[in-house]
């Protein structure tokens, strides 16, 4: 390798290494932004609050009212929503008149503001309402799994806790009933195993329904507060 080549490949991954996105800052109440390795101001405080920056972008609230600016300090996406999360995978969800929908990086919709509540994506899909029926969809907006549930959770480790007829139970990715709904509580899997209660007490099953151990007396507390 020349010389010359090898300086480069060193400079080009050395810049990779120290280059940081803008770092949030506060003053008098007000947030602002500084470069992550000169400590330069990039925006100056004046946003009411404000993210860190994920994907390039980073949330700003001015009011009520939220946008997005680059790592420029430039607003890219105007302050024209009622709530907003971060990017993640090119997408972000965003409400307005108290509806929910996706937009892209350039402030585009990818999906319509059509439903009353919707949750970032998880495992690929976003759990989403409307008129009290729970589903979710793909990044496309299809609803891949019917909203048909009276409530839902994220999916997590390929499963999502469902409710229907006040009862709980788990469904894979394409919609199937992998753990029937029996239980009166269910949260996520996590390494495999998923926190359940029968009503009378909380203990652990795998992704076969099968008990694996009960829930610990503090779990049972911290539940309570």
């Amino acid at each position: 390798m020349k010389p010359a080549t090898l300086l480069f490949l060193l400079l080009f991954f050395y810049l990779s290494l120290t280059a940081q996105s803008p770092v949030r800052y506060y003053a008098n109440a007000k947030a602002g932004y500084k470069d992550g390795a000169t400590g330069k101001v990039i925006v100056e405080p004046k946003y009411d609050a404000g993210s860190e920056f994920k994907e390039g972008f980073a949330i700003v609230m001015e009011g009520r009212k939220r946008g997005y600016i680059n790592e420029a300090g430039a607003v890219a996406i105007p302050l024209q929503f009622d709530d907003a999360s971060q990017f993640f995978n090119g997408i972000a969800r965003v409400a307005v008149n108290g509806k929910n929908g996706f937009i892209n990086y350039r402030g585009e919709w990818v999906i319509q503001p059509i439903y009353d509540f919707a949750d970032d994506y998880t495992d690929g899909l976003a759990r989403v309402a409307s008129n009290g029926k729970y589903g979710f969809i793909n990044s496309k907006g299809d609803a891949i799994i019917p909203l048909v549930y009276d409530d839902g959770r994220n999916f997590s480790e390929g499963f999502a806790a469902v409710k229907n007829n006040g009862k709980w139970g788990f469904i894979d990715r394409k919609g199937n009933e992998k753990i029937p709904m029996s239980y009166s509580d269910a949260l996520f899997f996590h390494e495999g195993l998923a926190r359940v209660s029968d009503g009378r007490k909380s203990f652990y099953v795998d992704k076969n329904n099968k008990w694996v151990k009960d829930a610990e007396l503090h779990e049972e507390e911290e539940d309570e507060e």
